[in-house]
């Protein structure tokens, strides 16, 4: 009997929890009017009666992939299809659906003044090289972009970028983009070490040096195929895809484009070691040397002369010669390239300081309508410097970019690399540093060289002082002045201008306008000081 008691008292406690659970679920069903009815105090904590813990909520379903438009420069040769595998494998780590825009180098500055005025723009545009362009510092002003600095210290990768390098680019105390990051001095001349080898030479330590290398790149049959067919460097106009006169005026003990001394601010072009390094240039032209149409050549075909070995010497930068090297084995399986940067004289060893970074990657507030979508867009961003990404920008696909030797990735073809991987994604793309972070693998010996140089290179940096600073006139005027002084450089190299007039260029540039720029800067470093 008591057994047949406690048995119908369980059967009934079942009863009534089944009647309590179905008239819970009958109540929040069907998009009905009533609220849920309260949960007893004694069950506040998300217990049953019983006191045992209720189920977990299921995980809501996750969002669509986050769509990101941008509009980036490309500086290799055929882009990629979208959605090729390197694009999906991005796309799925950082749960984004891509769509870019890649626009050659060589013209994407005038492409992208043109998208900035029509006011058609994606969510992400690059700027490439400083931003400091009059149609960029015009909308900073007009406030088409939003101003990230306040959202950088929310992401891990992005915010252990420099501090200098994020002041390098901001303007009025703004950041309007994300830097993408680069050593601080870089510039390189590439070289052929074959041909270096044929012609019993060793790789230049001084100026002087390097004109004997052109000399014998020129004279002594580099290629031996017993044709006078070769010239010493590969360069195009002055300010483009060349060294530019302030690169040798650095050597020569000239200040990087301004100095400034007790408050008064300088342009380099009004000092003797300026001169020194411009009248050098002129003496390779006047040698054949160089290119004797280097004013009209444009990037491809510099890139063409060094690639189809017409010329020993290229001037671009550190991270660029193993793709060189790549393309001239297409045609020649045995060349190899080398760098130096330095070309050391009398002042000792100097290169002159860039701003640490190519460009910043910016957020127009006409398609990123949100602070939560500017942070998304930022998170894809900073995902690109976690591990996985990071690997993926430096290697490539397994397989087919690279293979594993000895436990350590090792890149297979590295123009197919360059052209899938490094031009279209990672240096476009790439906000951070990723050395640190990648797979340590084995790597050619242009690549070790690279790190080693730009880091020794930071014993010899000359800066730049006006890097903080705006100047009204320069944002206004700055294009149209400069062509004063780029276009009587070229006419001096090419012995069209005499010394005595190229000085009353300069002359004429100051009173053009350049006077008005130092002031600026200088009221502006007054301040800051």
């Amino acid at each position: 009997m008591v057994n047949r008691r406690r048995w119908a008292a369980g059967a009934l406690s079942v009863l009534l929890a089944v009647m309590l659970v179905v008239t819970g679920c009958s109540s929040n069903s069907g998009g009905g009017n009533n609220p849920a009815p309260q949960q007893p105090a004694d069950t506040a904590n998300n217990e049953t009666a019983n006191n045992e813990p209720a189920a977990a909520e299921p995980e809501p379903a996750d969002p669509e992939p986050f769509a990101i438009k941008m509009a980036v420069n490309f500086d290799g040769k055929d882009v990629p299809q979208a959605g090729n595998p390197v694009q999906q494998a991005i796309e799925s780590y950082t749960h984004t659906q891509l769509e870019i825009d890649h626009f050659p180098g060589n013209s994407y500055q005038d492409k992208l003044s043109v998208m900035i005025a029509s006011g058609d723009l994606p969510q992400v545009i690059a700027s490439y090289g400083a931003p400091k362009q009059s149609y960029l510092l015009s909308a900073f002003q007009n406030d088409v972009f939003w101003d990230i600095s306040p959202f950088i210290k929310d992401f891990p990768n992005l915010s252990s970028l420099n501090q200098a390098i994020y002041d390098n680019v901001a303007f009025q105390g703004k950041v309007f983009g994300l830097p993408r990051e680069r050593p601080l001095a870089r510039d390189a001349f590439i070289y052929r070490v074959d041909w270096l080898k044929n012609v019993g030479l060793q790789e230049p330590q001084t100026v002087e040096e390097f004109h004997q290398l052109l000399k014998a790149f020129k004279d002594q049959d580099p290629d031996k195929n017993g044709k006078n067919d070769t010239y010493g460097m590969t360069m195009g106009a002055l300010g483009g895809s060349g060294p530019a006169p302030s690169t040798f005026g650095v050597f020569f003990g000239a200040p990087n484009v301004w100095d400034v001394q007790e408050g008064k601010f300088t342009r380099d072009v009004f000092t003797p070691e300026y001169l020194e390094g411009l009248k050098f240039q002129k003496q390779l032209f006047d040698e054949g040397l160089i290119h004797p149409d280097f004013a009209i050549m444009d990037r491809p075909k510099v890139e063409g002369e060094f690639e189809n070995s017409k010329a020993g010497v290229i001037a671009n930068s550190t991270n660029v010669a193993l793709s060189y090297e790549a393309r001239i084995q297409q045609h020649i399986p045995d060349a190899t390239v080398d760098f130096f940067s330095i070309l050391s004289t009398d002042k000792g060893k100097r290169i002159a300081a860039a701003l640490g970074s190519n460009g910043i990657l910016m957020f127009p507030k006409s398609s990123v309508k949100t602070e939560d979508d500017l942070k998304k867009i930022l998170k894809f961003f900073d995902q690109l410097a976690d591990q996985e990404m990071a690997d993926l920008l430096e290697w490539g696909i397994e397989g087919t970019h690279y293979t594993m030797k000895d436990g350590k990735p090792e890149i297979i073809d590295q123009e197919k690399f360059d052209n899938e991987v490094g031009f279209p994604y990672k240096w476009p793309l790439r906000a951070v540093s990723l050395d640190a972070i990648k797979m340590q693998g084995n790597v050619n010996p242009l690549v070790t060289k690279e790190l080693q140089v730009t880091t020794e290179n930071q014993n010899h940096l000359v800066n730049n002082p006006a890097n903080p600073f705006i100047s009204q006139t320069q944002v206004e005027r700055g294009a149209e002045l400069e062509l004063i002084i780029t276009d009587a450089n070229t006419k001096f190299i090419m012995g069209v201008m005499d010394e005595a007039k190229w000085k009353s260029e300069m002359d004429r540039w100051l009173s053009s306008g350049g006077d008005q720029i130092a002031k600026e800067y200088e009221e502006q470093w007054a301040a800051a000081q």
